[in-house]
């Protein structure tokens, strides 16, 4: 605003901090204010620049209908190339892409980075791109293209910077990549974003919401629920309708994944109430489904049959398809469980629009839905669906499972997301056995033969092939219960004679980050990962001898090394805490003892260092037939 009424620019400057810390009514008022002033100087500049802004602030509070007259009115102020036409347009294109027309929005955001790119607006430019990304590409479904423009719009305000603007990528891309299954992705955003938020009030709730959905997805429902809450309080203060309808939805969410269906129903309910008194058609659509989901755990199918048609009815005119997807699938499910024909037609279409969007993330996603369903089309029904729901498990086959968090050290137990693989699967046909083995592998691989010998040493060749072939089978279906019968193990490969054990991206092993910790010399968290023997229930097993006795070798090193840093950095107690443990591991370790009397001694307790020395004394002339080292012989004769 060059030239403009330092008045008027101040109060829009400052209706603009206001928006940023939460406080729309205030931001509101000062917009407001900033009209009245620019009118009093009658300078179009100056009204143009204070209309777009008040638009802005009433589309932020939902009021889509003043919002869309103010932008307007502004866009009849404005100069052809003023910084205030791309501000309404972008504000048309808000309103037009929450309400009635995704194409429009298109248009006008179009209109607005041609606009911003002529005159060298870098801001309005980026703001453009974001909202092409999170206002039509998104809502669309096309998640590839939604990516590449928020890439390009990180790019645009870091090389120009305008770092304050980096939050809108940040967000859509961490919420596309939660949404799609890049969660590795998704958590980068998210870190990256949570360390520019400090003036966003609004962008926090965001923040909160997707590291919820994020959180949800590996099973921490309870984590999840309190950073809903700490969203829901950002949302109700903000009064953005946006934000409001998307804590709701994850609400319900999180509730229905928690066995709550009514409390998932009510929140859900609200959602859709608050889509339809803002005119947010997209988030209608979104609201319905998931009170559909609700309803249907809640025993009522017809209720929620009657919402997916709903949904479909509001989002087949915004071309939302991969929500349309979601819609036919749950769709095909209620009707396949009540026994309807018209089951196989919302089965159909649900192959279709996933094939065609390239969402088969969704299978996965909803697989309590979809795998029953795959399951039942391909063994039943006419050639056209049998073909289709094969074509549907090629799709399948691309996608990543679920990433496995393994615990190996002192127990050993696989969480899959919120799912923990039962006991009783681990013992069908020594399964367990088979996964720990390969788990320990290198390269997690072994060709048939050597897990032959390592399990089955003393039985007959021909006879232990077919004992394989079981065991294979039963980890296949102890990691994977409800795939397909046709379908291929997405963990587990078995080719030639090798089988191979395949661990998702995102995937975590205790032993592995065990490792990784003592190789980076992180020694109080290799201690903390470090619970216990590997492998608990292979006590006795040849095969899991070596590696456990490495681990333990290493745990000791640890401890003696931990045991000597905190000595030399004055921490006397924490350095015998250390020797102690040590000892308990390895009673002959001599180094152990020594460093645990140096730390009594800087105690001031000489009778404890005296009875180190002669427990060491005692252990090694009964068990050894030998005398501890000539160093610690001088030391203790210098105690007594």
């Amino acid at each position: 605003m060059n030239g403009a009424d330092p008045s008027v620019a101040m109060r829009i400057d400052e209706s603009r901090a206001l928006e940023r810390s939460g406080d729309m009514g205030a931001a509101l008022g000062q917009a407001q204010k900033a009209l009245e002033q620019a009118q009093v100087s009658g300078e179009g500049e100056h009204i143009a620049a204070a209309l777009a802004q008040l638009a802005h602030i009433e589309f932020r509070l939902g009021n889509y209908d003043r919002a869309r007259e103010l932008a307007q009115e502004a866009l009849t102020w404005a100069a052809p190339d003023a910084p205030a036409r791309c501000r309404a347009w972008l504000t048309l294109g808000n309103c037009a892409a929450e309400g009635h027309s995704l194409d429009e929005a298109e248009i006008f955001y179009h209109q607005t980075a041609d606009l911003a790119r002529r005159i060298g607006n870098h801001a309005h430019r980026a703001r453009a791109l974001h909202n092409l990304a999170n206002g039509v590409y998104f809502p669309r479904g096309l998640f590839d293209l939604a990516l590449s423009l928020e890439d390009e719009c990180a790019q645009l305000v870091r090389r120009h910077g305008l770092e304050n603007l980096l939050r809108f990528p940040l967000f859509t891309t961490a919420r596309i990549c939660q949404l799609t299954g890049q969660r590795e992705r998704a958590r980068a955003a998210l870190d990256e974003l949570g360390g520019i938020l400090a003036p966003d009030a609004s962008f926090w709730g965001y923040h909160a919401v997707v590291s919820a959905l994020l959180t949800l997805d590996e099973g921490e429902t309870t984590t999840a629920l309190d950073l809903l809450r700490r969203a829901l309080a950002i949302a109700e203060k903000v009064g953005e309708p946006g934000l409001n309808g998307l804590v709701r939805l994850a609400m319900s969410r999180c509730l229905r994944l928690g066995d709550n269906a009514p409390a998932a129903r009510t929140w859900a309910d609200d959602a859709v109430n608050l889509a339809r008194r803002v005119g947010y058609r997209h988030l209608l659509g979104q609201a319905l489904i998931e009170r559909a989901q609700a309803t249907w755990r809640c025993d009522d199918a017809e209720g929620a049959i009657a919402d997916l048609r709903q949904a479909q009815e509001v989002l087949i005119p915004l071309r939302a398809d991969f929500d349309l997807a979601r819609a036919s699938l749950l769709l095909a499910a209620v009707l396949h469980a009540q026994g309807d024909p018209a089951a196989r037609a919302a089965w159909l279409e649900t192959v279709r629009r996933i094939a065609l969007g390239g969402y088969a993330f969704l299978l996965e996603q909803e697989r309590t839905l979809a795998f029953p369903l795959l399951a039942a089309y391909l063994s039943q029904g006419d050639e056209a669906t049998r073909a289709a729901s094969a074509k549907l498990l090629s799709h399948l086959a691309c996608v990543p499972p679920p990433p496995l968090r393994i615990c190996t050290l002192g127990r050993f137990e696989v969480r899959q997301g919120a799912r923990v693989v039962p006991d009783a699967a681990w013992r069908q046909r020594r399964a367990g056995e088979l996964f720990r083995l390969l788990l320990i592998s290198r390269r997690r691989s072994l060709p048939r033969e050597a897990v032959l010998e390592a399990l089955w040493p003393d039985q007959n060749p021909t006879a232990t092939r077919a004992v394989f072939h079981q065991a294979t089978s039963a980890l296949r279906r102890a990691l994977e219960p409800d795939l397909p019968e046709k379908f291929p193990s997405r963990y587990l490969e078995l080719e030639e004679g090798q089988v191979t054990l395949h661990l998702p991206p995102g995937s975590w092993v205790d032993l592995e980050a065990f490792e990784e910790s003592v190789r980076q010399g992180r020694w109080e968290e290799a201690i903390a990962l470090y619970e216990g023997d590997l492998f608990p229930a292979d006590r006795y097993a040849d095969w899991a001898a070596a590696p456990r006795e490495r681990l333990s070798q290493q745990f000791v090193a640890v401890l003696l090394a931990l045991a000597r840093w905190q000595l030399a950095a004055g921490h006397p107690q924490e350095a015998l805490a250390a020797a102690r443990r040590l000892l308990e591991m390895d009673p002959w370790q001599e180094n152990g003892v020594l460093v645990g009397m140096q730390a009594c001694l800087a105690l001031g307790d000489r009778a404890g260092a005296i009875r180190l020395y002669r427990n060491l004394e005692q252990t090694l002339r009964e068990e050894m037939g030998i005398a501890p080292s000539e160093e610690l012989q001088k030391l203790y004769q210098s105690l007594v």
